[in-house]
């Protein structure tokens, strides 16, 4: 049997370093302001906490080494997914209306940029919301993208 290998692109392996790290700036984005969405992110880790290992697995073998499975196809679509999961993630926990007992809800896009509150609300919470199902489409999108590289990669090899 003949092993194939294809070049290593930096443009994967930028994109899988990326979806790996996006993540990780979301839930910091978070800690700006912190409430009781981020306890229960937290009491939901293991469900994200598996999400994410999945994440890192599908980018992990197809963006990197010169047998990733996104070299056997064209890797732009798996680019967009990826990446767009990633900003999703990211503009979710910037928009997302959160806050403790004290009635001082906000939003890091509040608190950062020193709107008021009450008039941003609203409108900060729909932009979450979108992004939240935005974040689900793309994972899924690069959940199938994956599924196809690899058996391409299997055909090939």
């Amino acid at each position: 049997m003949t092993i194939i290998s294809r070049p290593v692109s930096s443009a994967n392996t930028a994109t899988g370093v990326a979806v790996i790290v996006l993540p990780i700036i979301a839930i910091a984005v978070k800690f700006i302001t912190p409430g009781w969405m981020l306890v229960i992110f937290f009491y939901a880790g293991i469900l994200l906490g598996a999400g994410y290992v999945f994440l890192v697995v599908m980018a992990a073998s197809g963006f990197f080494g010169r047998r990733a499975a996104f070299a056997f196809v064209s890797p732009s679509r798996a680019r967009i997914a990826g990446l767009g999961h990633g900003i999703a993630l990211v503009l979710f926990t910037f928009f997302l209306v959160d806050g403790g007992d004290n009635d001082d809800w906000s939003s890091p896009f509040i608190t950062v940029l020193g709107l008021d509150r009450d008039a941003f609300s609203d409108v900060t919470g729909g932009l979450a919301g979108v992004a939240f199902f935005a974040a689900i489409g793309f994972y899924v999108w690069f959940i199938v993208e994956w599924a196809i590289a690899l058996r391409a990669k299997r055909r090939v090899v």
